[in-house]
C-alpha cells in the first residue's frame, strides 16, 4: 500500500513538472494540474527532479544549430542555412525572431522561484547528506537563486531591460492586473541580479565538494556572474547611452539612465578582483612530454581537460557533444567542415614575436603589412617550424600558439591522427580538395575551419568523441574583465598590464609594451579578448556593449577564395575574397521582444525601432 502511494505521488509530481515545462508563455496562468506541485516537495527524490528541471534551462552552446551565437558575430560563419542567416541578412522581426529565448528563460525563472520558496517543505531532504554536504535545502535553494539570476542575465544581455517577476510565483487565480508587468529599468535589473548573487554567495560552498557536484552553482560561479553583469552595466551601451533616451515604459519611466557613472567601472573592477583573489593559483598551464611549459597545450587543454583549475563554472554534459566537432572537422574524416572562421579573426592573431601582422588602420580587404612583424602573404615555407610543416603558405607561418590551437587552414595536418596515432590527414580546403568547395555542400565558406574545442582523440567518422564541458566562466575572462574595468576607472594602474600579461605569458607571447595610454590599452584589451575568448560566445556581446557593432557586424565577412584552387600551392585560392554580405542596423543592438508577448501584456513596450 505504501509503495502504491509513493508511486502515485511520483506520477502526480511528474505531471506537475511536465506541465511547468510545457507552459507556453511565462505570463500564462498555471493550468489547474499545477496544483499538484504540492506533492513534489514531499519526497527527496521528487525534489531532486524538480531541481534538475531548474538546471535544465542552462543553454548548451556545443549544440551548434540555432543555439550557438558564434555565427552571428564577425568571428565566423556556418555554411548551413540555419537561423543565424536571418539575423546576418537583417531578415527578422518581432514575429519572426531567431534565437528567441524570452519564453524559455522566464520558464526557468519561474521554476527557480518555485523551488526557492517550496524546498523548505521537503522534510525528507534533511535526512540525507547526499552530494557531499549537509544543509541540502539551504544549499540547493541558493543554487536555484543563482540560476534565476543567471537566466535574468541572459535575458538582459539580449533584450535589455526586462520585467522582474514577483519573487514568489503568482497563484493560478491571480487577477490579470497582477500578471501584466512593465519592464524594470536596466539598473534595477542589475541591482536585483547582484543582490541575489551577494545573498547566495554567503551561503553556497565555494567550489564543488565532490566530482558528482560538478556543474552545480557555487559561490565562485556567483562571483564570476556578478563581475560579468557589472562589466556589462558599466559599458557604453548601458552607461549613460543617450541613444536609449526614448526607451520608456508607457507611464513615462525611463528604462536606461542617461547619466554616465564612472563608479560603475569601479564596481565591476572590484567584483572581478574579489574573484581573482579567491583563485590565487592562476591560469591553467600544461607541460609537454619533456616537462617544460607548453603554451600550445596549455591553451588547448583549458577546454579539453574537464574541470581543470581555471574552470569556474561549466555545463557538465551536453545534449549533443558530437555536433561541434563534426561541424569543425574535415570532410575526409566524416566532418561537415561548416564552422568557418572569418579572415577578420584570422588577421587578429599576432605573430610569435608578439607583433601584429598588420599596420594600425589596416582593413581586411586591403591589408597593410607591418614589416617589423615578419608576416608575409607571398609564397610557401621551405622548412618546418614548431607548428607548421614545410610547404605551408607563409600567411600561416610564425603565428602565435593560440592561432594553431584555434584555426584550421589549408595544408595543415589535422589533429586527429587516426586510431593508431600515426595517420596524417592533410586538410584540403582548395576548391577541388577533398574538403573543398567542389566536393559537397559541406564545406567552409571562408577557407578556414575551427580547431578550438575539438579533441585530438575524437574520431568523428566513427562517432567516438571525448566528452567535453562547455565553460561559461573561466579565470582568463575574469582577468580580462578586471583589466578592462580598471582601465576605465583607474588608467595607469599597474594591475591592468599585470593581468593582461599573465594571459599573454600563458599564450607564449611577450608582455605588452610599456607606457601605453588609456586608449592604447583599451585597444590592447579588446584585442586580447577577441583572441583569448574566440568562439566562446563573447564577441557578439562585446561589440554591442562597446557600441562598435554597427561597424564590425555590418562589414562583409572575408576569407580565402574557396571556389578556386586545384592544389595546396595554387595561388588562386590564397586571395582575400568576400564570402558573405551582412546587414546590421542600430535596432539590431537589441533583440525585439516577441510580438506575442507584447500582445498578451499591454504594459510591455517594444525595443527601439522594432
Amino acid at each position: 500500500m505504501k509503495k502504491m502511494k509513493r508511486n502515485a505521488i511520483r506520477i502526480i509530481a511528474f505531471i506537475a513538472v511536465m506541465s511547468l515545462i510545457s507552459c507556453k508563455k511565462f505570463l500564462d496562468k498555471q493550468p489547474n494540474d499545477m496544483l499538484n506541485i504540492d506533492q513534489v516537495f514531499l519526497l527527496r527524490a521528487e525534489t531532486d527532479r524538480y531541481l534538475a528541471n531548474v538546471y535544465s534551462y542552462i543553454p548548451d552552446p556545443l549544440v551548434s544549430n540555432g543555439v550557438n551565437y558564434t555565427p552571428i558575430s564577425d568571428e565566423a560563419d556556418w555554411v548551413f542555412n540555419w537561423p543565424h542567416q536571418q539575423l546576418n541578412t537583417g531578415n527578422w522581426s518581432p514575429v519572426n525572431t531567431p534565437y528567441d529565448i524570452w519564453s524559455k528563460y522566464y520558464k526557468g525563472i519561474r521554476a527557480a522561484s518555485t523551488y526557492i520558496h517550496r524546498v523548505e517543505e521537503c522534510t525528507e531532504c534533511e535526512q540525507s547528506t547526499s552530494g557531499g554536504y549537509t544543509g541540502f535545502r539551504e544549499q540547493t535553494r541558493e543554487q536555484a537563486r543563482v540560476l534565476r539570476a543567471f537566466y535574468y542575465f541572459l535575458l538582459l544581455r539580449q533584450y535589455g531591460p526586462v520585467p522582474l517577476l514577483p519573487d514568489q510565483p503568482l497563484p493560478i487565480d491571480a487577477p490579470l492586473s497582477e500578471i501584466q508587468l512593465p519592464r524594470n529599468s536596466y539598473d534595477e535589473c542589475v541591482d536585483f541580479i547582484v543582490s541575489e548573487l551577494d545573498k547566495a554567495m554567503q551561503i553556497l560552498v565555494e567550489n564543488p565538494v565532490s566530482a558528482a557536484e560538478y556543474g552545480r552553482t557555487t559561490a565562485q560561479m556567483a562571483r564570476a556572474l556578478k563581475a560579468r553583469v557589472l562589466l556589462y552595466a558599466a559599458s557604453p551601451q548601458w552607461n549613460g547611452n543617450t541613444e536609449y533616451a526614448d526607451l520608456k515604459n508607457k507611464d513615462g519611466k525611463a528604462l536606461v539612465s542617461q547619466t554616465y557613472n564612472q563608479d560603475k567601472w569601479r564596481r565591476a573592477a572590484d567584483a572581478a578582483k574579489a574573484l581573482i583573489d579567491k583563485l590565487p593559483n592562476g591560469l591553467y598551464k600544461k607541460n609537454a612530454s619533456n616537462g617544460q611549459f607548453d603554451p600550445y597545450l596549455s591553451y588547448q587543454y583549458v577546454f579539453l581537460d574537464r574541470w581543470n583549475s581555471e574552470v569556474i563554472w561549466a555545463r557538465p554534459n551536453t545534449g549533443d557533444n558530437i555536433r561541434w566537432e563534426r561541424c569543425a572537422s574535415p570532410r575526409q574524416l566524416g566532418g561537415y567542415i561548416g564552422l568557418a572562421p572569418s579572415q577578420q579573426l584570422v588577421d587578429e592573431y599576432e605573430m610569435a614575436n608578439g607583433l601584429s601582422p598588420f599596420a594600425d588602420g589596416s582593413t581586411t580587404a586591403n591589408p597593410v603589412i607591418n614589416p617589423a612583424s615578419g608576416y608575409s602573404e607571398n609564397g610557401f615555407s621551405t622548412t618546418a617550424t614548431t607548428y607548421t610543416k614545410a610547404g605551408i603558405h607563409n600567411m600561416y607561418v610564425g603565428r602565435e600558439p593560440r592561432f594553431y590551437v584555434s584555426i584550421g587552414y589549408n595544408g595543415m595536418d589535422w589533429i586527429f591522427k587516426g586510431t593508431d596515432g600515426k595517420t596524417i590527414t592533410r586538410v584540403e580546403l582548395y576548391a577541388t580538395g577533398r574538403d573543398g568547395y567542389n566536393g559537397s555542400n559541406d564545406h567552409s565558406n571562408t577557407g578556414y575551419t575551427t580547431v578550438k574545442m575539438v579533441h585530438p582523440e575524437s574520431n568523428v567518422r566513427n562517432s567516438v568523441h571525448v566528452l567535453k564541458s562547455w565553460i561559461f566562466f573561466r579565470l582568463a575572462e575574469t582577468y580580462l574583465n578586471y583589466a578592462e574595468a580598471l582601465n576605465e576607472y583607474d588608467p595607469g594602474n599597474a594591475d591592468i598590464a599585470k593581468y593582461i600579461n599573465l594571459i599573454r605569458e600563458r599564450a607564449g607571447l611577450p608582455v605588452l609594451p610599456a607606457g601605453l595610454n588609456q586608449e592604447q590599452m583599451r585597444q590592447k584589451i579588446r584585442h586580447e579578448r577577441r583572441i583569448e575568448l574566440a568562439f566562446e560566445e563573447h564577441r557578439l556581446w562585446d561589440v554591442k556593449r562597446w557600441k562598435i557593432a554597427e561597424q564590425t557586424d555590418s562589414a562583409p565577412i572575408y576569407g580565402m577564395n574557396v571556389t578556386a584552387g586545384t592544389s595546396f600551392t595554387d595561388l588562386n585560392f590564397y586571395k582575400r575574397t568576400q564570402s558573405e554580405t551582412r546587414a546590421f542596423q542600430k535596432k539590431h543592438m537589441l533583440w525585439p521582444i516577441p510580438q506575442s508577448e507584447i500582445d498578451r501584456n499591454n504594459k510591455l513596450v517594444q525595443n527601439p525601432e522594432w
